[in-house]
């Protein structure tokens, strides 16, 4: 393999293929970078067996070839090194020599034969769609995920399509237990995915999905029961779902609450990341205390100190209320980053919050965002 490739090209392959990259170290191989260079191209591309990575980026080929280097070594590297033009050569023994004006460097690496499989997505019907659509999915869900490994069925962002007045949605749902997020939206063509029962997305590729989406405009997305493929231009995304059973979420989401408050959702989301400024890894909990027309936030920590803030807000029966949450005042404590988080991502000016007594779960939704929901549940004060 004989190479000539511009340094910020190849610094943007780089940096979006080594996020996939297995840092466990189970497999020397799947720490590494396969490198191809073909057809005017050098093809990246990184897997850990679950999801994999492939792009395609502009070079001069002047031979041929392929092999595998140590993926952070090259990565940085190459940040390091200063624009212009990057010579690549391999050696007989699979090494890489990365040579560029008066700098000259050799990375040992492994025979590109050792490099696992890749998919190709070739057998899955793709669809095109708007790459801000799903980016708002993801962005609205992935932080409600579980990062407990033990808890593997809900570790990862579960979808499936669903029917309404005849029009199908497909709708994205994340729980760890502690809360669940929930949105709906209309993604032309989903009917052609090859599933119907839901599946399972693995946090790892949500997070990869998401990177890769803040790269273009539109990109193309194939579905089965089993694998996911996301095109953008000359990148794609190879993810395998996982196989485990995602729990009946709808019982989670109560029927019907008591009382709806209504707050100026930005004023409560500043209020709360500066009164958060307190927390600890031991004390988490903020106080949310109702009145008939203003809220009063409090954060109380032995460690730190404490901090209070007030905000207006309306009351409202719940629509559909059948039971009464008690006379307020109304004291209710939840951990904050639970409430900061889908307050962050909504666009309403106001946020309704939606209970029932003070022990069950709650419902964030923005005023005018009948599709996405927040179901939070209380701490113990």
């Amino acid at each position: 393999m004989k190479v000539q490739i511009d340094r910020d090209i190849l610094l943007q392959g780089v940096t979006r293929t080594q996020g996939v990259i297995d840092r466990r170290g189970t497999m020397p191989i799947l720490g590494n970078f396969l490198l191809e260079a073909k057809d005017d191209q050098v093809n990246i591309s990184a897997t850990d067996l679950e999801v994999s990575f492939r792009g395609f980026y502009p070079a001069q080929i002047q031979e041929e070839g392929k092999l595998t280097i140590p993926a952070v070594s090259f990565f940085n590297i190459i940040r390091e090194l200063p624009p212009g033009t990057i010579d690549l050569q391999d050696t007989d023994n699979a090494n890489l020599i990365i040579q560029v004006c008066e700098a000259r460097y050799q990375l040992m690496g492994l025979a590109a034969e050792q490099f696992p499989p890749l998919p190709t997505g070739a057998e899955l019907e793709m669809v095109t769609c708007k790459s801000q659509l799903l980016r708002e999915m993801i962005e609205k869900t992935s932080f409600s995920v579980s990062s407990d490994d033990l808890q593997y069925h809900l570790s990862g962002v579960y979808v499936e399509k669903i029917a309404e007045n005849d029009i199908i949605k497909i709708r994205m749902v994340s729980t760890d237990g502690h809360r669940l997020s929930l949105i709906d939206r209309v993604v032309p063509g989903a009917d052609q995915f090859g599933f119907d029962d839901g599946i399972i997305i693995p946090r790892k590729g949500v997070a990869e999905i998401q990177r890769l989406l803040a790269d273009g405009e539109e990109c193309s997305i194939g579905l089965d029961r089993k694998n996911l493929t996301l095109q953008l231009d000359n990148k794609f995304l190879f993810i395998r779902l996982l196989e485990k059973k995602f729990p009946d979420y709808r019982r989670i989401i109560p029927a019907n609450f008591g009382v709806q408050f209504i707050l100026p959702r930005r004023e409560f989301f500043e209020a709360l990341k500066r009164l958060s400024q307190l927390s600890t890894d031991r004390f988490k909990g903020v106080i949310l205390k109702f009145n008939p027309d203003i809220l009063e936030i409090q954060y109380v920590n032995p460690e730190v100190g404490e901090g209070r803030e007030r905000l207006p807000l309306a009351v409202a029966p719940s629509q559909g209320a059948t039971e009464a949450p008690g006379e307020l005042p109304l004291e209710i404590g939840f951990n904050a980053r639970y409430l900061l988080e889908p307050l962050g991502v909504m666009s309403s000016e106001r946020v309704v919050m939606d209970i029932n007594q003070k022990d069950k779960p709650c419902r964030l939704q923005g005023e005018n965002e009948p599709d996405y929901l927040c179901i939070v549940m209380p701490m113990s004060l």
